[in-house]
């Protein structure tokens, strides 16, 4: 395999399974699921009991677990004005963080590569994303037969290259699936589990889709197996890695970039560095010269080439490590205007590679750049113990 190829490794480590996906060699982004079967996975749904409802934060606080709390805010129950003691569908949004209970919404979605099938609605749309004007009007006669099912249908982004059948078949299966969950929802007791979505780290190969990814590895059989049922996947990209002498981990070095990824200090190849501090309330990365300016005369175009490296690099650290929330980058003080607007240009353009959505807010006039990233799973750090992945 070419050193510049990327490709998906899904290894396993205690009671966790681990994937990586490898630029060359480099890191680029991490998933970690939990083992457990039991644990709350973002996408489960359950049939839930309302515990109490909070005004004054208009929250609704659902019980899907013996003892086990979600947060619904009110705008998510979907004109449903829960009652005390009321049992309802409840799908989980975001993971639980630290002292914060997850996420959960009245609103169930069920997706796949192409589409996205949801309750609460019967609209029939497609990806704003998409403007080509003849490839609307042939998505939109794909929906033609699905007009009176009684869910919304959104057919996303990818769909413009997609051969019609494929999407369509994608849309009778989570029709189905969402069919089937609603009609459990009536009859189930409370906190049974109406539905389980697919592996994140198989959701996550699928949703990259054909010609991203050179090879698909894991040495897991039956994660082997559900990718070889992915129509998504390529089987060719699919392997199976099987030497019991020197494990997928060894070979490619996982758990030794995962432990450097969980270090506060980050050297950079110039000799400057980024420090990444996480607070409860945002992460601030600092952008130090160190060893980057020894001997040089011309300190601004210094400060501008390190600010490109280190932009570069914290855009890669803040997939690797998913850093969530308010996210604060101190550069290096540059003086040119065209410095600045070359350093913002290029943070957007790397935001663009992150599959989480990340915006650029502003730089402040103390020269602090404002990011914001949605929190979808919780950071690396509340993931993995840097004791736990060396042992």
């Amino acid at each position: 395999m070419g050193m510049n190829q990327r490709q998906l490794a899904i290894i396993r480590h205690k009671d966790k399974y681990i994937s990586a996906v490898l630029d060359g060699q480099a890191l680029d982004q991490v998933i970690v699921e939990e083992r457990d079967d039991a644990a709350l996975r973002v996408g489960d749904v359950y049939v839930g009991r309302v515990s109490h409802i909070v005004k004054n934060i208009n929250a609704v606080f659902v019980e899907v677990k013996k003892g086990v709390m979600c947060y619904v805010p009110y705008r998510e129950t979907y004109g449903k004005k829960p009652v005390q003691g009321q049992e309802l569908p409840v799908q989980i949004k975001k993971a639980a963080v630290k002292s914060k209970q997850a996420a959960a919404s009245c609103k169930l979605e069920f997706s796949g590569k192409y589409a996205v099938v949801a309750n609460g609605g019967t609209a029939k749309r497609i990806s704003s994303k998409i403007t080509n004007e003849e490839v609307c009007v042939r998505l939109k006669r794909l929906l033609e037969p699905f007009q009176e099912e009684p869910f919304c249908i959104i057919l996303r982004t990818c769909c413009e290259n997609a051969p019609d059948e494929l999407i369509q078949e994608e849309c009778r299966r989570l029709l189905r699936e969402a069919s089937d969950v609603m009609q459990k929802s009536a009859t189930r007791t409370c906190f049974t589990r109406l539905y389980q979505p697919e592996m994140e780290a198989v959701r996550f190969a699928r949703d990259m889709g054909r010609g991203i990814l050179s090879r698909i590895i894991t040495d897991e059989r039956d994660i082997y197996e559900k990718l070889l049922q992915s129509e998504a996947l390529a089987e060719e990209t699919i392997v199976f890695y099987d030497d019991p002498s020197y494990s997928l981990d060894k070979l490619l070095g996982i758990r030794s970039k995962l432990t450097k990824a969980l270090e506060r200090h980050v050297w950079l190849k110039s000799g400057a560095s980024l420090v990444i501090e996480p607070t409860e309330a945002l992460t601030v990365i600092d952008v130090n010269t160190e060893k980057a300016v020894n001997g040089t005369r011309n300190s601004e175009t210094t400060f501008f080439k390190i600010n490109m490296e280190a932009a570069r690099e914290a855009a890669r650290q803040i997939r690797i490590r998913n850093i969530s929330g308010i996210i604060l980058i101190d550069f290096i003080d540059m003086k040119e205007k065209r410095h600045i607007e070359e350093l913002l240009h290029e943070l957007e353009k790397e935001f663009r590679r992150d599959s989480v959505k990340t915006a650029l807010i502003d730089m402040t006039k103390l020269g602090i750049v404002e990011i914001t990233r949605m929190k979808l799973r919780k950071p690396l750090w509340e993931s993995i113990d840097r004791k736990d992945i060396m042992s």
